[in-house]
């Protein structure tokens, strides 16, 4: 009888080694070893952190959050009006930044976080921003600054950061940079919470403002170029309503029940590009829409009835009228769902331009003289 064997024997040189004859369970049993071994290396080389955005710089007791951003506003038409002349406007007590630092931090600024703390009665808040500027050019122009005011600007660390700051005045904000940003401005213990949120050492964001911020997004999905968010906690309200005392009584009543019962809100604001030049159907339009957060259903049906009072008297008056603002109040609609409320407007970006330098215009025009100017102003 002849036996077969699973192997062909081979001689090369003076060295017999055996080739054995793969199964096909082997086959595949192999094949799916080496799928699952690309799928594994292809993961951990793909799969890196989300990259870093300004909104992991806000600590998780921020009641307040405002996101800009500052490029879209520069290219929409109610730039010149909102933000003037850059480093032409002084800054009350520092005179012009360009000036002081040897450029304009502001013409230079892509995108601008402001926090505050819940509780912050001593003022505490903290601004987060990047820009087209480098942390040596930044550290000097913080350094110029608070010298210039006669402070005595030293430099320590906390974390990956290098922090400057006047240490004649702690009551003054302290700058905060590292290597690839961001940049972070603070006062009190706030920009320290600032730090360690950035650095993931300590809890971010809440939820909330997360979930205010995805209802105030565009139809696609995108965040606006101003988005401001608030948690507004049981406490804050309830001292309100102590000091409002006799107002939130009598007819109106349950409308102040119904404000002081809007337990967090949003408000975004889309900016167009300019309208000039464009067919009508493509004009520019800005967008308004804003989100409330009641206590009650209830609630939210009395504020949504006093925004419409409110809508309905600013559309008779002449004055809001003239200034160009009458589209955005008459394309003004709320919807109250449950113990929720949306809001929206919307109007030519660039007829609002021109109703927002109105209103400057007129302020200007009918602002009191300044103190200097007064009798005896000048006597010591």
């Amino acid at each position: 009888m002849e036996a077969t064997f699973p192997y062909r024997a081979g001689v090369s040189s003076d060295v017999c080694y055996l080739r054995g004859r793969v199964s096909q369970r082997r086959q595949y049993l192999l094949f799916f070893a080496l799928v699952l071994a690309v799928i594994g290396v292809a993961f951990a080389l793909g799969h890196r952190r989300a990259p870093a955005t300004l909104l992991d710089t806000v600590p998780r007791d921020a009641w307040l959050v405002a996101t800009l951003d500052v490029a879209a506003l520069r290219a929409s038409p109610l730039a010149k009006p909102l933000l003037g002349t850059g480093d032409k406007t002084p800054i009350p007590g520092l005179g012009s930044l360009a000036a002081r630092c040897g450029f304009d931090p502001v013409a230079r600024l892509r995108e601008v976080v402001v926090t505050s703390p819940e509780g912050g009665e001593r003022g505490d808040f903290g601004v987060a921003f990047t820009g087209d500027f480098t942390r040596e050019e930044l550290s000097k122009c913080a350094d110029s600054v608070m010298r210039s005011r006669g402070g005595s600007p030293t430099a320590s660390t906390r974390g990956g950061f290098v922090l400057v700051e006047d240490t004649s005045d702690p009551l003054h904000a302290r700058l905060a940079y590292r290597d690839g940003g961001p940049f972070l401005v603070g006062r009190g213990a706030w920009l320290d919470a600032m730090i360690d949120a950035t650095e993931g050492s300590a809890p971010r964001l809440r939820p909330e403002h997360t979930e205010l911020r995805a209802a105030l997004a565009g139809k696609d999905g995108a965040p606006r170029a101003v988005e401001i968010t608030a948690l507004l906690p049981a406490s804050v309200r309830d001292k309100l309503k102590a000091e409002l005392g006799p107002e939130v009584s009598g007819e109106g009543e349950k409308a102040y029940a119904g404000v002081l019962a809007v337990s967090a809100g949003g408000l975004a604001v889309g900016l167009g590009g300019a309208g000039q030049g464009k067919p009508a159907d493509k004009a520019s339009t800005t967008e308004l829409t804003a989100e409330l957060r009641c206590e009650s259903a209830g609630a939210c049906d009395e504020v949504k009835k006093l925004i419409e009072r409110k809508r309905l008297a600013f559309s008779r008056d002449l004055t809001v009228r003239l200034v160009g603002l009458g589209p955005l109040l008459d394309s003004l609609t709320v919807d109250a769902h449950g113990a929720a409320i949306t809001a929206s407007a919307r109007a030519s970006t660039d007829e609002l331009a021109r109703g927002v330098q109105r209103i400057i215009d007129f302020k200007a025009r009918t602002a009191p003289p300044a103190a200097s100017s007064a009798p005896g102003a000048g006597a010591p």
